[in-house]
């Protein structure tokens, strides 16, 4: 085996991250990991999405020749044989099917684990993700807890201070609740300010006394002193920012040595002074901060609405108080984790960092088969303003002794675009590794820089330069540094040329498409029979809001996915929509109906239907992890905004070393300030060039520059103009996308097709029931019988559709299954595997409870209600026959029926 255990891999731009992790991950699975247990961890959505059909398209299609470097690859790391390989293929593939994959979001898995000890924060288990507070409650609230705490004047203060307007200063607030963990850890120190002051006054009195005794002192020397009345008059003079009084010019002819003694006793003074000024205004900050997190909390609770920072504290805070440990983790997220692979971990937050270190500390100090492994690239890292930290990458490595690779080969650019960037980076970011190219890469590619101050005139001739070649406008894409300057040059483009399309959006969310949307209303009207969402439906489908339709052609307890080709089929939504068939693909991940109306909002998958046809203009940060044939990178059109937050926080390596306050002159007095001053201007260098750095590497053609003569922001990288190479246009033959009509085929489980009729509210109520027992007994933990986590899932999950002697009901039948001696039997020293998603020959199945004994399966599933005696049957038998299938065990098969009483059936 060549799989290194614990390995961090520095992957270039273009260098093939994403092969390296889906390599990674399906290499695991061959020697020997099962994928519950591999915790694959990225930044968005769609990353996690794109890594989980990858890996599932490496496995099933291994033994093509379009995949044979990623079979060389997987052979290489297991030791394995092409044979061996080939062998274990089909086992591999299907385990990866049937298994809970762990690959997600950090966010997401942050969720998941606070959704499993939500109650000890207070915190319903099914809160819901997002920002569901309007601006003006969280305003009017947090005024009225202000006021009632005597802080209205600090508030003022703090707004005045900052030059912002309180809602505005609820984004610098924001900021700090990213930091709070580490906020939390800075001390306050109490000062006596007054007697500060008082003896800094008197040692500047001692001083002006000194130099107004100088008969040479001129007018001006005069003037530097008789014009200062307070501590803070000293601090905006010129000459307190010098080194030595000597140094400036009106003091030289009176200045001795006694001059510099009083002067740096001075300094010494005005510098504890800002620290007790400090310390009283951080008091007053930190009071105010503290107001808006008890009332987000509030507001949070009420709604039951947390975002992914909420999210990260309270986990953060339950992990570093002790409050759970690992095994507790694993048990409530139904997998004992034993590899860990994390994408861009550059753009790590401390906090996210610290969730996972005692994972990752359990992986890596493992004597058994257990990795870990992250890739990034610390030159792509360009979110430290959301609390991305790329030292992190380096810390970590040392931190676990992880041995570092490097991925140095470009395969995504042209010969001269990668030589360009080379040459220009070679020499500004620190220990920069050169990119290689591929063997046999072709002389080819078009790098151009063109610099004017009428920057607007040059982008649209370079555009039309392109257009005139032959480029085809939906391979060129145009990187601005605002969403205002994309908009501006659109707006310039199409004043040109009326019929260019051009856009400033990349995707659109697929739930936002309108045929998704009709969708999901009809599916909404099906569940929760509610007149205003076929109202909906039937305005978003063209046809008259009195028509009558016969739901009884829908079956809510299908498999989602065939329930949705059934309405599209119905009622003839299709042509040829990508957007509808994604839906139909996705729609396999949720168990049913409710599991989809409950979580839809949450899908971030993007529209595969193209609404980006055109040239696009995107901003720098949004291009990141994207490439273009033809690439033009474009300087600011207006000088970059000032910081002007009142707050510095200074790390030391990943930890904060303190926060100070900016004063005017303070740097000149307080070396450590100083030192976080010159540090953050570092870091902001560094995020300067780390952001040109990933505009520059997204061409993969032609890469063209314009900027600006005067006051650019790409000075810094020291360009002249310069032009080399050939625009290369790669030509393809357009075909028309087009989709085969699919059809509806119902499942048949016997010989007999079972018709389902329309059901009356009291059997509609019954499958309601239904529904919520089988959620319950989901959640239930069979081992320590503990039922309230498990009725409070329920309870918060079906209030709005069962009332409350109807969740009681639900709640007393699942307590009556501790009470019943023939199921406690069947459980007693067996594996339990509850919820088990199976697919099999094509179809997707799920089965209640699969009981794993030394001798036999044994497959149960749950019942409420007699009424479709017959479907049970058939199902139960299907179960049975799948699991013995696989398995080639005894399988024994139960309906389990909740009446009054357990009611147990074996089948035979």
């Amino acid at each position: 085996m060549n799989l290194i255990k614990n390995l961090s891999l520095e992957a270039s731009a273009g260098s093939g991250k994403t092969f390296a992790l889906s390599i990674r991950y399906v290499s695991l699975l061959f020697l020997g990991a099962k994928p519950q247990t591999i915790l694959t961890l990225t930044f968005t959505n769609k990353a996690a999405n794109e890594m989980a059909v990858r890996i599932n398209s490496l496995l099933l299609e291994l033994d093509s020749p379009k995949k044979k470097i990623e079979l060389n690859e997987i052979c290489r790391l297991t030791g394995m044989s092409q044979k061996e390989i080939f062998a274990k293929k089909e086992q591999i593939y299907q385990n990866f099917l049937e298994s809970k994959l762990n690959i997600s979001t950090l966010d997401s898995f942050n969720a998941t684990i606070l959704r499993g000890f939500s109650l000890l924060k207070d915190i319903m288990p099914d809160f819901e993700i997002g920002e569901n507070i309007s601006e003006f409650e969280f305003l009017s609230e947090f005024i009225m807890e202000i006021e009632k705490r005597g802080l209205y004047d600090d508030l003022i203060e703090f707004s005045v201070y900052e030059q912002k307007r309180v809602n505005e200063i609820f984004n610098f607030l924001k900021i700090l609740n990213q930091k709070r963990d580490d906020i939390d850890k800075i001390g306050i120190k109490i000062y006596d300010i007054d007697s500060i002051k008082k003896e800094s006054m008197k040692i500047f009195f001692d001083l002006k006394e000194l130099f107004l005794s100088c008969t040479t002192l001129s007018a001006s020397g005069k003037n530097a002193f008789e014009k200062i009345e307070t501590i803070e008059d000293i601090l905006q003079t010129t000459w307190i920012t010098k080194d030595s009084l000597q140094d400036y010019r009106y003091f030289k002819k009176c200045y001795t040595p006694l001059c510099d003694e009083l002067f740096f006793k001075l300094k010494d003074n005005l510098t504890l002074y800002l620290k007790a000024k400090e310390a009283f205004y951080k008091k007053k900050y930190l009071n105010i901060f503290k107001t808006y997190i008890d009332i987000k909390n509030k507001l949070n609770k009420k709604s039951n609405t947390l975002d992914f920072d909420d999210i990260t504290n309270f986990v953060y805070d339950l992990i570093t108080t002790k409050t759970i440990n690992n095994e507790q983790i694993y048990f409530r997220i139904d997998n004992k984790i034993e590899h860990i692979l994390i994408d861009e971990f550059q753009d790590t937050s401390v906090t996210q960092f610290k969730i996972l270190e005692p994972l990752i500390e359990d992986v890596v100090k493992s004597k058994n088969f257990k990795t870990f492994f992250y890739v990034g690239d610390t030159k792509q890292s360009i979110y430290r303003f959301r609390g991305g930290v790329k030292e992190l990458f380096y810390y970590v490595q040392k931190r676990f002794d992880v041995k570092k690779q490097i991925l140095d080969t470009n395969y995504r650019s042209s010969k001269r675009v990668v030589e360009f960037v080379n040459r220009v980076f070679i020499d500004k970011i620190p220990n920069y590794t050169p990119q290689l190219l591929p063997p046999n890469k072709p002389d080819s590619g078009y790098v151009k820089v063109v610099e004017s101050d009428e920057l607007i005139e040059i982008v649209t001739k370079e555009v039309f330069n392109l257009l005139r070649k032959g480029v085809n406008p939906d391979d060129i894409a145009i990187l601005t540094y605002s969403n205002a300057d994309s908009y501006y040059i659109k707006e310039r483009l199409q004043e040109q040329e009326p019929t260019l399309k051009v856009t400033t959006a990349t995707t659109i969310k697929l739930i936002d498409t309108n045929s998704v949307i009709t969708i999901i209303e009809f599916l909404k009207y099906l569940y929760f029979k509610e007149e205003i969402y076929l109202v909906n439906f039937l305005s978003l489908i063209g046809r008259s809001i009195d028509e009558e339709i016969d739901t009884s052609h829908f079956n809510t307890y299908l498999d989602l996915h065939i329930l949705i080709t059934k309405i599209v089929t119905y009622f003839q939504l299709y042509d040829y929509d990508e957007n509808i068939l994604k839906l139909i693909e996705i729609s396999t991940n949720y168990k049913d109906i409710e599991d989809f109306l409950f979580s839809y909002q949450n899908i971030d998958e993007p529209s595969p239907k193209k609404k980006d046809i055109g040239i696009k203009i995107l901003t720098i940060h949004k291009s990141k992890g994207l490439e273009f044939a033809h690439t033009i990178v474009v300087d600011r059109f207006k000088k970059k905004p000032s910081n002007r937050d009142s707050m510095l926080f200074y790390y030391k390596g990943i930890e904060l070393e303190d926060m100070y306050i900016k004063f005017p002159n303070r740097e000149f007095l307080d070396e450590k300030y100083k030192e976080a001053v010159d540090a953050n201007k570092e870091l902001q260098r560094d995020d300067e060039l780390n952001t040109l750095y990933v505009a520059l590497t997204r061409g993969v053609n032609s890469l063209i520059i314009c900027q600006k003569n005067e006051n650019s922001s790409l000075k810094m990288l020291g360009l002249s103009p310069m032009e080399e190479g050939d625009i290369f246009i790669e030509y393809k033959k357009k075909q028309e996308e087009r989709f085969d009509d699919f059809e509806y085929q119902p499942i048949m489980l016997g010989s007999d097709s079972i018709k389902i009729e329309n059901l009356s509210k009291e059997e509609q109520k019954e499958r309601d029931i239904g529904i919520a027992l089988h959620y319950m007994l989901e959640n239930l933990d069979f081992e320590t019988k503990d039922i309230t986590s498990a009725y409070w899932s329920m309870k918060n999950r079906f209030f709005k559709i069962l009332k409350e002697e109807d969740l009681e009901q639900v709640k007393t039948k699942v307590v009556k299954i501790f009470e019943n001696k023939e199921f406690m039997k069947l459980i007693k020293g067996a594996k339990l595997y509850k919820e088990l998603p199976l697919i099999y020959k094509g179809e997707k199945k799920q089965l209640d409870l699969l009981i794993e004994k030394d001798d036999r399966f044994i497959v149960v599933d749950y019942k409420s209600s007699e009424y479709f005696q017959k479907k049970h049957l058939y199902q139960i038998k299907e179960y049975q026959q799948i699991i013995s299938n696989i398995y080639k065990k005894r399988v024994d098969a139960y309906l389990i029926y909740f009446h009054d009483q357990i009611d147990i059936k074996e089948i035979y």
